[in-house]
């Protein structure tokens, strides 16, 4: 990823290895693996995100991803737009409660899943468990642009609920991102 979209955990040392790349309006973007990208910027992971739907991908893209699917998140804390490759499915989570005195605790989210708050009133409880979506350790995302403010992001993407799930819905995203990289505020651009 370009050293502008870095976050304050992360070095050139830590900088996840890409796997594949995908030209996108002009701009060659970096498809790593999840588990090093959230390792790159541990934010990431903790972030609140705004999920944006499916989007079936093109044939280049589906292989640079390792996925028919994409999901597109924004991760508020970064303001990085990703897309995913792959769809996260329920499975159960687990957290070790810090205090067993304590009445909860709220537990960390992750890209492509959900934070749940836990409530324990049982004492001696020290793991709680819980539904949440995951992904593969070895699902692969793609940052396509960094948007800092949330009204930007739904602004760029305005309309995309009619497009996402049609045969046109990548084209119709690229176009999005290509007048982003056109247009860019001083904060927003193409990744």
């Amino acid at each position: 990823m370009p050293d502008e979209v870095a976050g304050p955990n992360d070095h050139a040392a830590d900088r996840p290895a890409v796997v594949a790349r995908v030209q996108v309006a002009d701009v060659e973007l970096e498809v790593v693996r999840l588990d090093a990208f959230h390792a790159a910027n541990e934010s990431r992971a903790m972030s609140f995100v705004t999920n944006f739907g499916e989007w079936t991908l093109p044939a280049s893209v589906a292989d640079a991803l390792a996925a028919a699917i994409g999901r597109l998140e924004w991760i508020h804390d970064t303001g990085e737009l990703v897309l995913l490759g792959g769809v996260p499915r329920l499975g159960e989570g687990s957290a070790d409660v810090p205090s067993v005195d304590a009445a909860s605790a709220e537990l960390p989210g992750f890209l492509g899943g959900t934070s749940v708050v836990g409530r324990s009133s049982v004492p001696g409880a020290v793991r709680i468990y819980f539904p949440e979506e995951q992904l593969p350790s070895d699902t692969r995302v793609m940052v396509l642009g960094v948007l800092r403010h949330g009204p930007r992001v739904h602004e760029v993407l305005w309309g995309w609920h009619l497009h996402h799930r049609d045969p046109d819905g990548w084209q119709w995203l690229t176009e999005r991102l290509h007048e982003l990289h056109d247009l860019a505020a001083e904060d927003d651009r193409i990744a």
